[in-house]
């Protein structure tokens, strides 16, 4: 069985043929060449991996493969052991729920406890799918690729007998362990944005920190949970290049977890979109999500609902990511970015009414 590799040039021909055969993708046959070709990224070690096979290996054997290895050595405080684990264990034990999921094929994915580091090893699937950065608002079509992914994702998992075999169910007490925490964070952010902030956007806050355990029951109501991906930003999405491929796929998983979907939607659009592309998109793609749950097996989840779960999510969400985000070490110019994006998302979709009714 192949270990967990933690340099590019450690992806031999020899280590390669005996992962592609324990996945299935090379099910006869034999590496023998690879090209490596490194990337630089914040919190792993990536490379493309060009492969060249034996005579007696399928013609459809993946040719090019995406690999990415990390380490406690990454500097930055975001992804650590316990989302390097989970990453892994997303591609290991759920993914294959799915038939067909939106996600990119991973051929082997492994976690060391010893070394603390993670190995994953999937398609290479830049001829199809690109990039873009995490603000970037993308084409209509692109976009409905992508709300037709966390759809998809989101209606399968949609309470799910298995959601609390692969984590731990909401409870009341990690959501007063949540609000504890978070009233704890904002007393250190909040000197940093006081002063900046307006009147009415203060008694947002105010009032969101006061009703924050009533906000949160949500979480405890008896259906609509799922499994989210938990840091839904456009640089966590491979866009479609052109139509005629139009299926978005999610990648990065090391943030998954369980609440309500339009946390996922919220987190995409109101905290990562600038306000005119927002606007222009906004309720067109949730509409067409709603669709898309009902259409994928959800029953009972009313449009008004999950409107609604899509404007509480900005408030219990994205008008505190600025805050997560800066004590996780970004840069000032990011969790302001993403605090005036919030702020202008709550004011448009005129979140106050949920706390102040």
């Amino acid at each position: 069985m192949p270990g967990v590799i933690t340099q590019p040039n450690q992806a031999t021909p020899e280590w390669l043929t005996e992962a592609l055969r324990q996945s299935g993708g090379l099910p006869r046959g034999n590496v023998v060449r690879v090209e490596v070709t490194t990337e630089s990224s914040t919190t792993a070690t990536i490379a493309r991996l060009a492969l060249e096979y034996s005579p007696d290996a399928p013609s459809d054997s993946p040719d090019r493969l995406f690999l990415k290895l990390s380490g406690p050595s990454s500097q930055q405080r975001v992804v650590g052991d316990t989302q390097r684990r989970r990453e892994v264990t997303f591609h290991t034990e759920i993914e294959g729920a799915m038939a067909h999921p939106p996600i990119v094929r991973c051929h082997w994915a492994a976690y060391c406890e010893e070394t603390r580091a993670a190995m994953l090893l999937f398609d290479d699937v830049s001829d199809t799918h690109l990039s873009v950065g995490p603000t970037k608002a993308p084409a209509v079509w692109q976009a409905e690729s992508v709300i037709d992914a966390f759809a998809e994702l989101h209606a399968f998992w949609w309470d799910h007998p298995r959601l609390a075999e692969i984590d731990t169910l909401p409870s009341q007490a990690s959501v007063t362990e949540d609000v504890a925490n978070q009233r704890s964070h904002w007393r250190q952010f909040c000197p940093l944005i006081e002063d900046s902030l307006e009147a009415s956007q203060r008694r947002i806050y105010t009032a969101v920190l006061e009703q924050l355990p009533r906000l949160w029951q949500r979480l405890l109501t008896a259906s609509g949970l799922t499994l989210i991906h938990g840091d839904a930003h456009m640089s966590n999405v491979l866009l479609p290049r052109s139509s005629s491929a139009a299926r978005a796929l999610i990648i990065d998983w090391q943030l998954w977890g369980i609440s309500f979907g339009a946390m996922d939607l919220s987190h995409l659009m109101a905290l990562g979109w600038e306000r005119e592309p927002r606007e222009a998109m906004e309720e067109h793609l949730m509409r067409r999500y709603h669709r898309g749950l009902i259409e994928g097996g959800v029953e009972g989840y009313t449009w008004p609902e999950c409107w609604y779960d899509y404007r509480l999510a900005v408030l219990l969400r994205v008008l505190f990511m600025p805050m997560w985000f800066w004590n996780a070490g970004a840069s000032e110019a990011v969790w302001q970015g993403c605090l005036a994006r919030g702020l202008q998302a709550a004011e448009d979709l005129k979140c106050a009414e949920l706390v102040d009714g």
